[in-house]
């Protein structure tokens, strides 16, 4: 949801950035949500890398994965310039974003653990003689 509510923003950006749309409070307010995702990202990136990969080599696969958002970021960015000289402005720059964000929530959608189904509990018979044993134990 938060991928998706990411590429709701860059989509909804690009008429404020390309002048179509010129409203201060408006693009106050898209930068300010834009920054609380940026944070949402730092707190369920480690909860994910749990969930999906468990808890024994938890420090190794998040520090992959916080890694790899840093070379993204820093790849982008240089991405975004290289759109922005070519085009005149951040127009693509946020379209790209947003597209790359849906596959990100495709992706990760596509990367939840799948469910145990559940197994119904088997009736043991007790004999008699056990059941007195059990109930002497439990005084």
């Amino acid at each position: 949801m938060m991928l998706v509510f990411q590429a709701a923003l860059m989509f909804a950006a690009i008429p404020v950035v390309d002048g179509t749309y010129s409203n201060a409070v408006v693009l106050v307010l898209l930068v300010t949500f834009m920054v609380f995702n940026y944070g949402t990202n730092l707190a369920l990136f480690p909860s994910f890398a749990k969930d999906l990969w468990g808890v024994k080599n938890y420090g190794m696969n998040y520090g992959i994965l916080f890694s790899s958002w840093g070379v993204g970021a820093f790849a982008l960015v240089k991405i975004g310039e290289l759109l922005k000289a070519k085009t005149g402005s951040f127009t693509m720059s946020f379209a790209v974003a947003g597209v790359l964000l849906m596959v990100g929530a495709m992706l990760a959608n596509s990367l939840r653990p799948k469910a145990v189904e559940a197994v119904e509990p088997v009736a043991v018979p007790i004999e008699e003689e056990e059941l007195v044993l059990q109930v002497a134990k439990a005084e």
